[in-house]
């Protein structure tokens, strides 16, 4: 309905009482009026607040991911556990490679040990933990050169007496080990006290954090 402007306002005084909108329109002298819509609110049934209701589910749907979560985390801790050990080395027999005070990460188990590997295993003079690198098996026949033990990781000293009890072993069993350190001159070893037993062994060392 349009009405007619008389000094600025509508001709119905009461067109605000009665729940109208004016709308002007420009570059016109009408105005055109819009009723209210009427918003019915039913009181007959009990309010609904959705709000505490979605906070209950939202919470008990992170309580039950953070249990899955902590149940993923304990296998996987006893997993790695059971499969990986952390190593200090306190001793110098391994320089340059491994040095006195680094870390490293060791794989149990004695299988997937290989000649020029790193590995962990039980001295049978001082039965502590030692590192050592694995240089061939008493499957092998090992080369000696001029009192050197040559092997395709390098070349160990030799005494007199190492060179005669390395040369003279004949019909070992299979499955034994020699291990060696890097620092040969610094190094209690297979040199001295021969072969290794299998079951000595704790695993290979995998990873080694650089020292410094």
């Amino acid at each position: 309905m349009l009405f007619h402007l008389r000094n600025g306002l509508p001709h119905r005084p009461d067109t605000h009482r009665q729940g109208l909108i004016n709308r002007s329109f420009p570059y016109s002298g009408y105005q055109q009026v819009y009723p209210l819509p009427i918003i019915h609110i039913d009181k007959t049934h009990p309010s609904y607040y959705p709000l505490p209701n979605m906070k209950s589910h939202r919470l008990r749907l992170l309580n039950f991911r953070f249990v899955v979560l902590m149940l993923i985390l304990s296998a996987a801790a006893i997993v790695v556990a059971s499969q990986f050990m952390l190593i200090r080395v306190h001793e110098s027999s391994m320089n340059p490679t491994l040095f006195d005070g680094q870390w490293a990460l060791v794989l149990r188990g004695q299988k997937r040990i290989h000649p020029g590997d790193i590995a962990v295993f039980t001295s049978p003079i001082s039965h502590n933990l030692v590192v050592k690198r694995y240089i061939f098996g008493s499957d092998s026949k090992p080369v000696i050169d001029h009192g050197w033990l040559v092997t395709p990781w390098g070349r160990w000293f030799l005494t007199g007496s190492q060179w005669e009890r390395i040369d003279g072993e004949n019909n070992l069993p299979g499955g034994l080990l020699f291990m060696v350190g890097d620092n040969q001159f610094q190094s209690l070893d297979s040199r001295n006290y021969g072969y290794i037993q299998p079951d000595s062994l704790v695993g290979r060392v995998l990873l080694w954090r650089k020292h410094g």
